[in-house]
């Protein structure tokens, strides 16, 4: 942080939003990023030593780097991502401590253990297990001080911390939530229990696993195979001992998480890609499909690269998944990656204000200025010169044609993957040929029109109940309808509109119901004289924040019961009007 917000200083003064997002973006690579690309090399050469192939050992180490949450998260300065890099490579530094035994190898080895536990203290659970592991592996006393001089120096800086914040040095933050309960008004459950913690829930251990909210089996379905690996595992006895601590690491944080908390701001992490708080399983898990038999290698290849696309989605639009959505991965990260809204986030995440006129989250496509579904296209080239690259270097997939064959059939995948997100040019034309209904333009802020729309579609209805129906537009946003609405008979309408966050209806360029504004009004009523035939009607919805919904009623002259109004009632303008 100091050394790029020093070298980045003459930026300061000529934009200062990119000063702060380019001095927080290089300390996020080369700490979070840096290190999880380090464990890839660990996952890699772990799984050497425990006899899996080149092929397997980079298959795993690929799917740890890009197929599971420690992909988003190695783009997000949080500690969960380093207490796994951490107490994976301690146990990796023990496991293989024969092959280069020495004390600077067990005083690494303890430290490691311990700045996991700094960065994130659920984590010591597993580092306890691997403390006791290394009483298996360093039997010579002065392994075992160096070890332990190691781990004393991470506990020595936490408790010097504590003492000074807290005046106790075995005061931890998170007790405070305890000690004022009526105070705590937002994170009331953490009063609960120890520090939130209580006993393992079936509910909550659905939510973490299998639910489409944030299950991490949901969003990573390659680490299922890691039940089957574990099976194999098992059988091979020259690594009990390795086998305990791999099955008991993350075992141990999915209970653990299990549970915390009942709301999905504990258990989940908040906003998030998956469970947050068991980040330091990950590596365990995907360490267990090294020992999958060679059977496996299609079935773990194809859902290792859906796991991946997953991954990819999550990363490059918004990997925190808003609460509001059942299903973030279907309806959040899919539908803004198949229109190519990439990084949408427009909250403060980098310390300043916009970057580009639409968030604050940039892609190097984004920043030269490509269009959407073109930023992602540099990537896409490097990942498929990569796979090029890592399958001649290991020998992978035969020889001769055979090798070729399966490499262009490798390329051709990747760049599926990507063209997903020229979607909605290839679709424009058909999401605006519909003949009834209204032309809508969807924006990012909360002023239509400051940027170009992000979506440009005709819908039957304006009659959306979930924030998904309506594009799932990162907020706030703004929408506008625009066409012809078709009075049956002459006489005076009544328009109602219910919605989230405020709404307005104009109709022949008179406001029936008036727009409020960036507020909330989530219920108005107007009234207006129509002659029978057609009038031009202009519908405007804007989400604050949160969730988002819109429905569009009228009253017909001489009834007295409130309906949608009907598809057949609208005639849409065209996009070029």
């Amino acid at each position: 942080w100091m050394i790029f917000r020093i070298a980045l200083l003459p930026m300061n003064a000529a934009h200062e939003p990119v000063y702060w997002a380019f001095v927080t973006y290089l300390t996020t690579v080369f700490t979070t990023g840096l290190l999880i690309s380090a464990m890839c090399v660990v996952m890699f050469r772990f799984a050497r030593f425990l006899g899996a192939s080149d092929g397997r050992s980079a298959g795993v180490a690929l799917i740890l780097g890009l197929a599971t949450i420690a992909f988003p998260y190695a783009t997000e300065l949080t500690g969960e991502p380093v207490a796994a890099v951490c107490v994976f490579a301690a146990f990796y530094l023990l496991a293989t401590f024969e092959t280069r035994p020495s004390s600077r190898r067990a005083c690494a080895a303890g430290f490691l253990a311990g700045w996991a536990v700094l960065n994130d203290y659920p984590v010591f659970l597993v580092a306890a297990a691997v403390g006791i592991y290394a009483l298996i592996k360093l039997r010579d006393l002065k392994f075992l001080a160096a070890f332990s001089a190691g781990a004393a120096i991470t506990v020595a800086i936490m408790l010097a911390y504590n003492w000074g914040a807290f005046g106790n040095p075995f005061f931890f933050s998170y007790q405070a939530f305890k000690l004022a309960p009526t105070e705590n008004r937002q994170f009331p459950e953490q009063a609960v229990g120890f520090v939130g913690l209580t006993y393992p829930k079936m509910r909550i251990l659905w939510n973490v696993l299998l639910d489409p909210q944030r299950g991490l089996f949901f969003c990573n379905p390659v680490l299922l195979l890691s039940i089957v690996g574990v099976g194999y595992f098992a059988r091979l006895k020259q690594w009990r001992a390795e086998f305990v601590v791999t099955v008991y690491s993350f075992v141990v944080l999915i209970l653990f998480n299990a549970s915390y908390g009942e709301s999905i701001v504990s258990w989940g992490g908040g906003t998030a890609t998956g469970p947050r708080q068991i980040v330091a399983s990950v590596p365990f898990m995907v360490l267990a499909l090294a020992f999958l038999p060679a059977a496996f290698n299609w079935l773990l290849g194809a859902v290792g690269a859906l796991s991946a696309a997953i991954m990819l989605m999550a990363t490059a639009t918004n990997p925190h998944f808003p609460y509001e959505y059942d299903n973030p991965v279907r309806d959040f990260a899919l539908q803004q990656f198949m229109r190519g809204d990439f990084a949408t986030n427009r909250d403060a995440f980098f310390g300043g204000g916009m970057i580009v006129p639409d968030s604050v989250a940039f892609n190097l496509g984004k920043l030269i200025g490509l269009p959407g579904p073109f930023q992602l296209w540099p990537l896409a080239g490097l990942w498929i010169i990569g796979a090029f690259d890592l399958s001649e270097t290991l020998r992978l997939w035969g020889e001769g044609a055979t090798r070729r064959l399966t490499q262009i059939a490798t390329a051709v995948g990747i760049a599926s993957v990507f063209l997903l997100s020229m979607n909605q040019l290839v679709m424009q034309r058909f999401l605006q040929s519909g003949h009834h209904g209204l032309l809508g333009r969807y924006y990012v802020g909360d002023q239509c029109g400051e940027t170009p729309p992000h979506i440009v579609r005709v819908d039957p209805q304006l009659d959306f109940d979930t924030i998904a129906e309506m594009g799932a537009m990162p907020f706030p946003s703004c929408d506008i309808w625009r066409g012809q609405l078709m009075a049956p008979k002459t006489g005076d309408y009544e328009f109602t509109i219910d919605v989230d966050d405020s709404g307005w209806v104009t109709i022949d360029g008179t406001p029936v119901i008036h727009d409020p504004g960036p507020t909330t009004k989530v219920h108005d009523t107007g009234s207006i004289h129509l002659t029978e035939g057609p009038h031009s009607i202009e519908v405007g919805e804007r989400n604050i924040g949160g969730g988002s919904y819109l429905h569009l009623y009228w009253k017909l002259p001489a009834t007295s019961d409130l309906e949608i109004v009907p598809t057949e009632a609208l005639i849409p303008d065209r996009a070029g009007n």
